[in-house]
């Protein structure tokens, strides 16, 4: 929205009071002293919105100041040997005193010897004039001013300040956490180490039970070696034994054989005789792993040293 004055001013000028209608709704109330502005070796605007406290019982709120009826206002500069006055400037519309609002328009000449003041303090004073005199002067509101340049580098110093803050802290909390990852890989370095001392008695005591089975494996191989040629001395025996027995047995049955087709036969007789003279155990003992058997002088029946009975 434009601004509209009562007076011709160059485009630069007009831009300047468009900015004054584009006032910050957001603004933060300064207290007393707080406040600061920026002066450059040009023209200046500077405006002020002044508020009070009200409210009772501790329950306050900032309100416009009605500027309206407080009389002359006056944005004032003081040095020790000088003091420099700007009046507050009404050339404007949509500055509205009755909310506290108020434009001081400081030209270039003026803020070249506000510049160069040894006191960086500001006052906005009031006092009412009429035809019957003027009356006490009295301050509204009093904060500091910084050049242009000196507001940059103390806004400069100010962030770098403010980000080496928040760097310390940043590297406070990332050395924090170096350490806790520190502790714990100190524990888990030490967890390891208890692991691998673990594992290598481990290891020693396999190539212990390695070493100590080596020794049961070969004791092993005689012990089965002993027993198979136990065994194959047992199963030979056994072989012997019943081929003996077998052949035992054949000489009984031809005997038997014989003996059933023959009963009458003298000759049958004698060859029977013969026969159980040849296979008399006294002539022709069997013996063998299993036992020893013994033919009776009958031919029919027989013993083992071993309590087996053939039939």
């Amino acid at each position: 929205m434009a601004v509209q004055t009562n007076e011709t001013f160059t485009s630069n000028q007009a831009e300047y009071f468009k900015r004054f209608t584009s006032l910050n709704p957001t603004a933060e109330a300064l207290p007393q002293g707080d406040g600061q502005i920026r002066i450059s070796p040009f023209d200046d605007y500077v405006i002020f919105t002044i508020f009070d406290e009200t409210g009772e019982n501790g329950d306050l709120a900032d309100s416009p100041i009605d500027l309206s009826n407080v009389g002359t206002l006056t944005l004032v500069f003081v040095g020790e040997n000088d003091e420099i006055r700007i009046p507050n400037w009404t050339q404007v519309e949509n500055v509205d005193l009755a909310q506290g609002q108020v434009l001081f328009r400081i030209d270039k000449e003026n803020s070249k010897k506000i510049l160069s003041l040894d006191n960086k303090n500001f006052y906005i004073s009031t006092r009412m004039e009429d035809e019957f005199g003027i009356s006490d002067e009295s301050v509204l509101y009093t904060g500091t001013f910084l050049g242009l340049t000196d507001a940059a580098q103390e806004s400069l110093t100010t962030k770098m300040n403010a980000q080496s803050l928040l760097y310390s802290e940043e590297l406070a909390k990332l050395q924090g956490e170096i350490d806790v990852l520190k502790t714990t890989v100190g524990q888990r370095n030490q967890t390891i180490s208890e692991m691998v001392a673990t594992l290598n008695a481990l290891e020693q005591s396999n190539i212990s039970l390695s070493d100590e089975n080596a020794v049961l494996y070969e004791q092993l191989d005689q012990s089965q070696s002993d027993l198979i040629v136990a065994e194959s001395a047992a199963a030979q025996a056994a072989s012997t034994f019943m081929k003996s027995a077998i052949s035992q047995q054949s000489g009984l049955n031809i005997i038997s054989n014989t003996a059933a087709a023959n009963t009458n036969n003298t000759s049958y007789w004698e060859n029977a005789s013969a026969l159980n003279e040849q296979f008399n155990t006294s002539n022709n003992p069997v013996t063998g792993g299993l036992g020893t058997f013994i033919v009776e002088s009958d031919g029919l029946q027989g013993t083992t040293g071993s309590g087996n009975q053939l039939l």
